[in-house]
């Protein structure tokens, strides 16, 4: 078989690209076009290996997981160690479900312009067809990704640990609540002034009180009445808990930022309570 190289990066590009989008939407990562784009550059110069002799099956078991490893680093960043590894085993998930069916395929059907070698996958694919399978890909990304922001029917509290001291407040589950730490990818569960009093008696103001905490950070939020600046930080402890089961509290890593608006509920992200 003729392999085209401008086809083969091309292809293996977009197709990193999706796979990494949906790797995106089911671990609730941020990915940003261009590190998104990084990211499939990176794994479709791996593709590269398709033009090498056969390896053995070790050597490609080897070499597909230090090129999501490779993938994720670049898309999502390697600050956290633990969180790279999650997404490069949901990227790896999701990329050998992709390899199977093209497996599939070339096993049934030998399809022409087809290949499978080295864990890369060479498609001589014409342009509307890529362009058809990519619309595809995002169109999946996006029904998995509104899947996720639904939110489970029931009523919340959210127990907190700030400064020794333990709250229990209401909490409203709320899909639009989108917000995560550009730094760590944590969601945000936003809490009014008012909630926490008892923490904030000590301090001047909510800015102050929050930029005593571990992991202080000012976050940007934009609402249809603006754009503001909320002080956030990192709680001793946060769990939800469900009103209709008191007894299953449920850990969260999360930031707690702060609204000098008073709300009657701490806004949690929808990615929390399921």
């Amino acid at each position: 078989m003729t392999v085209y190289l401008d086809v083969l990066l091309l292809t293996n590009f977009w197709a990193d690209y999706a796979l990494l989008r949906t790797a995106a939407v089911l671990t609730g990562s941020p990915l940003p076009a261009l590190r998104g784009m990084l990211g499939a550059f990176t794994g479709a110069l791996s593709a590269l290996t398709l033009l090498l002799p056969p390896f053995p099956l070790p050597l490609t078991v080897l070499l597909r997981v230090l090129s999501a490893w490779l993938m994720c680093g670049a898309a999502f960043g390697i600050r956290h160690p633990r969180r790279l590894l999650t997404q490069t085993g949901c990227l790896l998930g999701i990329s050998l479900a992709f390899c199977g069916a093209v497996y599939l395929a070339v096993t049934l059907r030998h399809p022409a312009g087809l290949l499978l070698q080295n864990g890369a996958v060479y498609a001589d694919l014409s342009l509307l067809t890529l362009l058809l399978a990519v619309t595809a890909a995002a169109g999946v990304t996006t029904v998995l990704a509104r899947r996720r922001q639904s939110v489970p029917s029931g009523s919340y509290r959210l127990h907190l640990r700030i400064g020794g001291l333990d709250f229990s407040l209401p909490a409203l589950a709320d899909s639009g609540n989108l917000l995560r730490d550009a730094f760590t990818g944590k969601p945000v569960i936003v809490c009014g002034a008012g909630l926490l009093a008892g923490w904030l008696v000590g301090f001047p103001d909510p800015d102050t009180a929050a930029a005593s905490r571990p992991g202080f950070r000012l976050l940007p939020v934009r609402t249809v009445s603006g754009t503001a600046l909320l002080p956030a930080f990192v709680p001793e402890l946060a769990a939800i808990v469900r009103t209709d089961r008191p007894m299953q509290e449920t850990p969260v890593d999360v930031l707690i930022a702060l609204s000098k608006q008073d709300t009657a509920e701490a806004v949690v992200p929808a990615c929390c309570v399921r």
